[in-house]
């Protein structure tokens, strides 16, 4: 999946400010990848095995949401490297997909990436 934008989620949940990134992302049902660029071409991988998986998606994925509890490991171009427990959650609405991200222990730094189109991978 690629985005079409990234944004910060308020604490009321509604669409807080753009972050100037891009992001391609890879998810499947037993671990997630990100590789995000910053606009300075600082690259950010982030990848994680799904500890619990919450799924109420229907058949063809148009609507409802899948709720993942993942381990992480964040990795930045410059070297400096983290693990972190992630709270993401996909969600559709007629098929239109976003991507939210949390860390588990900052709930606050919530950010959503809306997918411009995606690729299934069998």
């Amino acid at each position: 999946m690629t985005t079409e934008r990234t944004h910060e989620v308020a604490p009321d949940g509604s669409e807080g400010n753009d972050i100037p990134l891009s992001a391609n992302i890879t998810l499947s049902k037993d671990s997630i990848l990100l590789v995000i660029t910053t606009p300075d071409g600082t690259e950010i991988t982030l990848k994680g095995v799904h500890k619990e998986t919450d799924c109420k998606m229907n058949a063809d994925y148009s609507e409802g949401t899948i709720d993942y509890k993942t381990d992480a490991e964040l990795n930045r171009s410059n070297g400096e490297s983290r693990t972190a427990k992630m709270l993401f959650k996909l969600e559709s609405k007629g098929g239109k997909f976003k991507l939210y991200g949390t860390p588990e222990d900052q709930q606050q730094e919530k950010v959503c990436f809306v997918i411009k189109d995606k690729e299934e991978v069998k």
